[in-house]
């Protein structure tokens, strides 16, 4: 008794249409309904999140400026922006104590409000445009 090929294929595409007809008819319905409205919208933002996030980590592996030298070079870029802001503010008699001991936040507080008298004497530190939106 031989199995003929043709009969096992139309059997199996006649199960496959017995099963997959109800299956899709219940899909298509619940759709239509609205009935999975709040999963896919949760599926979308998860989604957009996503690249979203791997977007931000692409820019983060490609960023520019300070983040690719090292420690020791942005370390002496703040102390020679220091020493900058000393000299003009000994020039200008304004009051500072960048040259004590202040290190971390501290002095990053000092250096801002160094940065602010020096404003307030006259000295334009940076272009009021760079980094505004046109």
């Amino acid at each position: 008794m031989a199995v003929d090929l043709y009969q096992v294929i139309l059997g199996g595409i006649a199960v496959a249409i017995m099963v997959l007809v109800p299956i899709l008819s219940v899909v298509i319905y619940d759709l239509l309904v609205g009935r999975w409205d709040e999963g896919l919208h949760r599926w979308r933002d998860r989604r957009s999140s996503a690249v979203a996030h791997r977007h931000a980590v692409r820019e983060l592996r490609h960023q520019q400026g300070d983040a690719h030298r090292s420690a020791a070079h942005q370390m002496g870029n703040r102390l020679a922006y220091d020493k900058l802001l000393m000299q003009v503010c000994e020039m200008l008699e304004v009051e500072n104590d960048l040259d004590g001991d202040s290190i971390g936040f501290e002095r990053d507080i000092e250096r801002i409000r160094v940065e602010a008298e020096l404003e307030r004497a006259g000295l334009i530190l940076s272009d009021r445009r760079f980094g505004q939106a046109a």
